[in-house]
């Protein structure tokens, strides 16, 4: 077990000090129970996280911050040198992330979000090999069409997909520009706290030399190297047709299915991530509808991606009959608002949600 950093008690107190500053915290702990049950009580079900999703991304928060804070720690110690304090060269004393519990940096709703689209691009990729691997009759393999200087960046961060136990993951390296940049801000912020309360270092060396670890751990991000962002790469540089979609999901490189639907249907990778994780498939449908997807392939398609939802046949065959039903026309408008800018669409759901809770 990892030790923590964190002063549970108000800090370096001692004597009567001490045991209101424990008073005080029993308090807020037991405001934030009641907060935390209020919330997770009264989600409907469908919107609420399973066990499993709720296991998965407590485990990728653990390891994508600890992952980021020890290349900060790195960066200090190189810059501190010899002045550095000692517990900043002990990985097993987390320092970042009980501040980031404190301080509830952490509720982003873009790493959230990320963090539940890894964990569900991970269940589905693995359903769908072990699909694959049932079959008693599999089809013949058809080479990936991906040009070579693309296919071994695509395939290492795929490999970064899940770890040695098969559980899924998220390093600093696959975050998007954006939410890494604030990430790193807090992780020095956090940094800060703690060696603003624990050590007597200079603070204008601490400040530059947090600063500096910082900048140098955003200058060697390439955010083009993430599994979104090497997936695009290679359905951008084509053919994204129906075969190399198929192909590509039928071996369960799930992202770079949504690679390629995201280019036939002129949407971004993460509108076209939504539209496929779609549980009830009826969006999946409708975009395999609006692409012109051969009805074959819809079908294989529409069927293993109701299996791995447990949906129920009867489910399944109406998906397909609306499928035949739906006039071109309409399937391309109801796509037709996801290719708007992502902060309007943003925008119209916080509206939208206002509206709805009235």
């Amino acid at each position: 077990m990892a030790l923590t950093a964190r002063e549970d008690e108000g800090g370096p107190l001692a004597g009567a000090p001490r045991l209101l500053a424990a008073a005080a915290y029993a308090a807020r702990e037991a405001d934030a129970r009641v907060s935390a049950a209020l919330n997770d009580l009264f989600v409907p079900e469908r919107h609420r996280p399973n066990d499993r999703q709720r296991s998965a991304i407590s485990a990728m928060i653990d390891a994508l911050v600890e992952d980021l804070e020890s290349d900060l720690r790195l960066g200090l110690i190189e810059r501190l040198g010899e002045t550095a304090p000692p517990a900043i060269g002990v990985a097993r004393i987390a320092i970042a992330r009980p501040i980031f519990d404190r301080a509830g940096v952490l509720r982003e709703r873009d790493l959230v979000a990320l963090l539940l689209a890894r964990a569900e691009e991970h269940r589905i990729s693995e359903g769908i090999r072990r699909i694959a691997a049932a079959d008693p009759e599999p089809a013949g393999a058809t080479p990936l069409a991906i040009a070579p200087e693309l296919e071994m960046p695509y395939l290492i961060a795929e490999s970064r997909r899940s770890d040695g136990a098969g559980e899924p993951t998220l390093s600093a390296r696959d975050l998007p520009a954006d939410l890494l940049v604030r990430l790193a801000w807090w992780t020095a912020a956090a940094l800060r706290d703690y060696l603003d309360r624990a050590s007597p270092l200079d603070p204008a060396a601490r400040d530059e030399s947090l600063q500096g670890a910082v900048f140098e751990r955003l200058a060697a991000h390439d955010e083009s190297q993430t599994l979104e962002g090497a997936a695009m790469r290679v359905a951008l540089a084509g053919p994204a047709d129906d075969e190399a979609m198929f192909e590509a999901f039928r071996r369960g490189y799930f992202s770079l299915f949504v690679a390629n639907l995201a280019v036939r249907a002129r949407v971004d990778y993460m509108s076209a991530f939504v539209i496929a994780t779609d549980p009830g498939i009826g969006a999946l449908a409708v975009a395999l509808r609006a692409i012109e997807a051969r009805t074959e392939v819809a079908a294989s398609i529409l069927l293993q991606m109701a299996a791995i939802n447990g949906l129920s046949e009867a489910k399944l065959e109406e998906r397909i009959n609306d499928y035949l039903d739906l006039d071109l026309a309409e399937a391309r408008e109801a796509i037709r608002p996801w290719r708007l800018d992502r902060a309007f669409r943003a925008a119209i759901a916080d509206i939208g949600r206002e509206r709805r809770a009235r």
